[in-house]
C-alpha cells in the first residue's frame, strides 16, 4: 500500500517533470530574449524536484525519517542553482540588459561555486566552519538575485499594458514561494509527512506558475522587452538631442545623438550643468522660441521642449529637454519671405515702368502688352492674398456666405461674363471661421469657372451637420488631368505643372480653412468644398 509519504513524494516528481517539460517546449522555440537562460531555470528547478522525490522514494540512499538525515537540502541546493539563470531570464527577458558578456556571467556566477560546495559537503555529512560562515553571505546573494528578478517581472508587466500582469505575477511566485513553502514548513512541522509535504507543495506551485505564465499568460508571446527596447530606440533613434536634467539643472541623462552632436562622452556630461554644452539653462529653454547650438555640423537652430518631472507629492525634481533641429525649417521660411517681399515689391514696380512705358507705343501694339502686364500684377497680388491665409495668423470670424458669394462673383465679373450664372444658398448660411481663407477660394473656383464655362455656372451651398457643402459645376471643358495630378502630387515639375496659382490657391485656401476639396471632371467641372464650422471649437465661458 501506498503512504501518504510516498505520494507526495511522486507528485513532487510528476511536478519536476512538468518543470523540465516546459523548459523543453521553451527550447523547441525560436532563439528569443531569455529563452536558454528560462530553459536552464527551468530545468535545473524541475531536476531538483526529480531527484529529491527519487532520493526520498529509495530509503537506503537518502533516508527521511532519521533527524540526521539531509535529504530536505538537495531541493534548497537546486533552487538556489537556479537563482543564477532566473535572473538572467528576467534581465533579458524584460530587455533591461540584452546581451550580458561571457566575462560577466563567469564572475557573477562565482559565488555559486561555494553554494555548491557547501551543500554538496553537507549532503554527504561533512561541515566546514567557515565554508559555511561565507555560504551564510552567498546565500544573501542569491536571496538578491532572485528578489532582483521578480522585481524586474513585476515593474516590468505593471508598466506595459500589452504584458499580462498574471503573467509577471505567476513568474515571480516561482521562486519566491517555492523557497517559502519548502522553508517555513519544514521548520514547523519536521516530521516525515511535514517535509515530504513542503517539498510537494513547493514543487506543485513550481509547476503552476511556470506553466501558468507559458500556457495561460503567454510566456514568449508578448513580452516586456519590445516597451523597454522600444523606450530606448525612440531615444537613440531620434534626431533631437535629449537630455534629463535635476532640479539643479544638472544632466542625469542623455541620448546617443546628443553625445555625437556635442562630440562628447556620455561620462563627461552626466553630473554636470546644462549649460555647459548648449548655453542655456533649463528655464531659458523653456522660455525661447528657438535657440542656437554649436555642435559638431556647426551652429545649428533648435526648438527647444521642456517638460517639468515631479515625485509622487507633486514635487518638481527635474525636467526632460528635447532640442528638435529646426535650422532648415528656419532658412526655408527665411527664403520664402524674403523671395515673397521682394518678387511682390519688384514686380509691382516692374509692372508700373512696363506700362507706363508701352502707352507711349501705337494703340495696335500696346495692348497685348497691357494685357500681360496686368496678368502680371495680378499674379502679385494672388501670391500675396495667398501668403495671408497660408502664413498668416487669422482670427475665426461668422462668415456670411451669401454675402461672401456675391461680392466674390462681382470681383471677378460675373455680371460681364456671357455665362448664366444662378446662385442657389440657403437663408441663412454662416458659420464661424477663416475669412480670407473662404474669400480665397471661392475667387479661384468661381473666377475658374466663369473663365471657361460654355454656358453655364451654378453655385450651390448646402447645410451640413458641423459645416456647409459648396458646390460650383460649370459646363467647360473640365480641368486638364496634369494639373489635376500635379495638385494630388503637391508639387510641380517640368513636365507636370499648373498653368497659374488658381488651383494652388483652391488647395491652400481650403486647406486653411480644414476643409475637404474634390473634383469631377465627367462633364465639365464641378469642385465641392466641405467647410466645418469652427464655432464648436470655441471654449465656452
Amino acid at each position: 500500500m501506498v503512504s501518504a509519504v510516498d505520494a507526495l513524494l511522486v507528485l513532487g516528481i510528476v511536478a519536476g517533470g512538468a518543470l523540465v517539460w516546459v523548459g523543453y517546449r521553451v527550447y523547441r522555440l525560436s532563439e528569443r530574449l531569455g529563452r536558454r537562460s528560462f530553459v536552464a531555470f527551468s530545468v535545473i528547478l524541475g531536476t531538483g524536484c526529480v531527484v529529491a522525490g527519487v532520493g526520498g522514494l529509495v530509503p537506503s540512499v537518502l533516508p527521511l525519517d532519521t533527524e540526521e538525515s539531509t535529504w530536505a537540502q538537495l531541493p534548497f541546493l537546486f533552487w538556489s542553482l537556479s537563482t543564477f539563470p532566473w535572473f538572467v531570464f528576467a534581465v533579458q527577458y524584460t530587455g533591461s540588459r540584452t546581451k550580458i558578456r561571457p566575462r560577466t556571467l563567469a564572475l557573477a556566477g562565482l559565488p555559486y561555486v561555494v553554494i555548491v560546495v557547501d551543500l554538496g559537503l553537507s549532503v554527504l555529512g561533512f561541515e566546514i566552519g567557515y565554508l559555511s560562515l561565507v555560504g551564510t553571505f552567498v546565500f544573501l546573494y542569491v536571496l538578491s538575485l532572485a528578489g532582483g528578478g521578480v522585481y524586474l517581472f513585476m515593474q516590468k508587466s505593471s508598466s506595459y499594458g500589452h504584458v499580462p500582469a498574471g503573467q509577471g505575477i505567476s513568474l515571480g511566485l516561482v521562486p519566491v514561494a517555492t523557497l517559502a513553502i519548502w522553508n517555513l514548513l519544514g521548520i514547523l512541522d519536521t516530521t516525515t509527512l511535514g517535509i515530504a509535504g513542503a517539498y510537494a507543495a513547493g514543487a506543485v506551485v513550481a509547476a503552476v506558475g511556470v506553466g501558468a505564465a507559458r500556457v495561460r499568460y503567454g510566456l514568449f508571446d508578448s513580452t516586456p522587452s519590445i516597451g523597454t527596447l522600444g523606450e530606448r530606440a525612440l531615444t537613440r533613434e531620434t534626431d533631437d538631442l535629449m537630455f534629463v536634467v535635476d532640479d539643479s539643472d544638472r544632466v542625469i541623462s542623455i541620448n546617443e545623438t546628443a553625445v555625437e552632436m556635442l562630440s562628447t562622452t556620455r561620462e563627461a556630461v552626466i553630473g554636470t550643468p546644462l549649460k555647459d554644452w548648449v548655453d542655456y539653462g533649463s528655464e531659458q529653454l523653456q522660455a525661447s522660441e528657438t535657440v542656437a547650438v554649436q555642435t559638431t555640423e556647426g551652429t545649428r537652430q533648435y526648438d527647444p521642449q521642456v517638460s517639468p518631472v515631479t515625485d509622487y507629492h507633486g514635487n518638481e525634481i527635474g525636467g526632460t529637454l528635447s532640442l528638435r533641429d529646426v535650422t532648415e525649417r528656419d532658412l526655408r521660411e527665411q527664403r520664402l519671405a524674403v523671395l515673397n517681399r521682394v518678387l511682390r515689391h519688384n514686380l509691382r514696380n516692374e509692372v508700373d515702368v512696363l506700362k507706363s512705358h508701352a502707352e507711349m507705343l501705337d494703340d495696335d501694339e500696346v495692348a497685348p502688352i497691357l494685357e500681360s502686364a496686368d496678368a502680371i500684377g495680378a499674379l502679385g497680388q494672388q501670391a500675396r492674398r495667398i501668403d495671408q491665409y497660408v502664413a498668416g495668423s487669422t482670427d475665426d470670424t461668422t462668415v456670411d456666405l451669401e454675402e461672401a458669394i456675391l461680392s466674390v462673383l462681382d470681383t471677378v465679373g460675373a455680371d460681364d461674363a456671357t455665362v448664366d450664372v444662378s446662385v442657389d444658398i440657403p437663408s441663412t448660411a454662416t458659420l464661424v471661421t477663416n475669412r480670407p481663407a473662404v474669400v480665397g477660394a471661392l475667387e479661384s473656383v468661381l473666377d475658374n469657372a466663369i473663365s471657361y464655362a460654355d454656358s453655364t455656372v451654378s453655385v450651390t451651398v448646402d447645410s451640413r451637420p458641423g459645416g456647409v457643402r459648396l458646390r460650383v459645376s460649370d459646363d467647360g471643358p473640365g480641368i486638364p488631368d496634369w494639373e489635376l495630378e500635379s495638385l494630388d502630387a503637391g508639387t510641380e515639375s517640368p513636365l507636370q505643372h499648373t498653368t497659374g496659382l488658381g488651383l494652388w490657391q483652391l488647395k491652400w485656401a481650403v486647406r486653411a480653412l480644414n476643409g475637404d476639396l474634390s473634383f469631377d471632371t465627367t462633364d465639365g467641372t464641378t469642385v465641392e468644398i466641405s467647410v466645418p464650422d469652427r464655432s464648436s471649437e470655441r471654449p465656452t465661458a
